[in-house]
């Protein structure tokens, strides 16, 4: 009968044997970097591990490091229904542009980055003078409600990473619940020991991006399409999100934003790590009456002045650099957009690599 033992026993040791042969071919082809070459999965972070691998076995060489937010990524493609958008994000052009000249690149750019999500990257890199890295920032990194508190890191993966004062400024107030605790430490014990686990969590970002409800909401505009009063809400609520970004706000000195960009600068100029900055692209047509010109203005100078200091750094505003056909929004560029960025972008490392 299916009923019996015997029965279950077999189909518990069938789906024990299918996980082990799984996790035994995981670990054989991860460190041969089959997972990375096969898959784009640039614009995602889920776990610490799953970073510690992309940066060991993605690239055969020591690559130029992307370092950014979702500009580098396909959210907004997916987002604005594009086909194929990982084949059309600034990462996959520039990628392409800067290996056609000798030089491969890793991006560790992800939704939702911020500087001190960035200084904790630069721990798992490890930069030496012989690496290059291209960083871009954007105008929402040193957004007022990323200067201080938990907003102020987007991974909380990343938090041990961080300098013990720049992690006290991050932690969670109040703190987490023991079930939130406990959930988080369980997530994270999987994705630290059980390789298949913390792998698929990396591929499945593949299907369900930017998210689940994403996910679903397309299959439904497949099914019953969508309309123009539809899309004019889903551009009101943006303008809504982003409003706080470009609001009347001089950005501090000493907030999280300018603080962890200083230390990340400050460890790139001591080892004397090859570097270029860039302040992205931004839209400013998008956002008409939530744009304080004179704030933006004000911030662009002082993010000038506050690089003057850094001899060895190249640095770059190209936020006013193209027309507003080109974007999305505020800060996306569409393909065509990501692929003049890219070649752009290629035009100017290339002399510096």
């Amino acid at each position: 009968m299916f009923s019996s033992k015997s029965f279950w026993l077999g189909v518990f040791v069938s789906l024990f044997g299918l996980l082990l042969i799984a996790e035994v071919a995981v670990r054989l082809t991860v460190p041969q970097g089959f997972w990375y070459r096969h898959f784009d999965i640039s614009g995602d972070m889920t776990s610490l591990p799953e970073l510690q691998d992309r940066i060991r076995y993605a690239c055969p060489a020591r690559p130029v490091f992307l370092l950014g937010d979702s500009v580098l990524g396909a959210s907004a493609l997916a987002e604005h229904r594009v086909p194929q958008p990982r084949t059309q994000t600034l990462t996959h052009y520039l990628t392409t542009q800067l290996a056609s000249q000798g030089h491969p690149a890793l991006s560790l750019g992800s939704d939702g980055n911020l500087m001190t999500d960035l200084l904790a990257l630069n721990t798992e890199i490890d930069p030496q003078s012989t690496d290059h890295i291209l960083l871009l920032l954007n105008f929402r990194m040193f957004a007022q409600e990323f200067t201080e508190g938990p907003k102020g890191l987007a991974h909380s993966f990343l938090m041990a990473n961080l300098p013990m004062d720049l992690q006290a400024r991050v932690a969670p107030n109040p703190p987490l619940s023991q079930e939130a605790r406990l959930s988080d430490d369980l997530y994270a014990q999987m994705a630290q020991h059980w390789m298949l686990f913390r792998e698929t969590q990396m591929l499945k970002t593949l299907w369900y991006y930017p998210s689940q409800k994403d996910f679903f909401q397309h299959l439904l505009e497949r099914l019953v399409g969508t309309n123009e009063i539809q899309q004019e809400i889903a551009e009101e609520a943006l303008k809504q999100k982003v409003a706080g970004y470009y609001a009347p706000y001089l950005w501090p000195s000493n907030g999280l934003p300018l603080t962890a960009l200083k230390q990340l600068l400050d460890q790139w100029a001591a080892k004397g790590v090859q570097v270029t900055v860039i302040l992205t692209p931004q839209n400013p047509k998008f956002l008409a009456g939530y744009l304080d010109k004179p704030s933006y203005e004000k911030n662009r100078s002082q993010l000038a002045k506050f690089m003057k200091a850094y001899r060895s750094i190249h640095y770059e505003d190209w936020s006013a650099k193209y027309s507003s056909q080109l974007f999305f929004d505020h800060c996306h560029l569409k393909p065509e957009g990501n692929e003049r960025y890219a070649k752009d972008l290629a035009g100017l490392l290339g002399g510096r690599l």
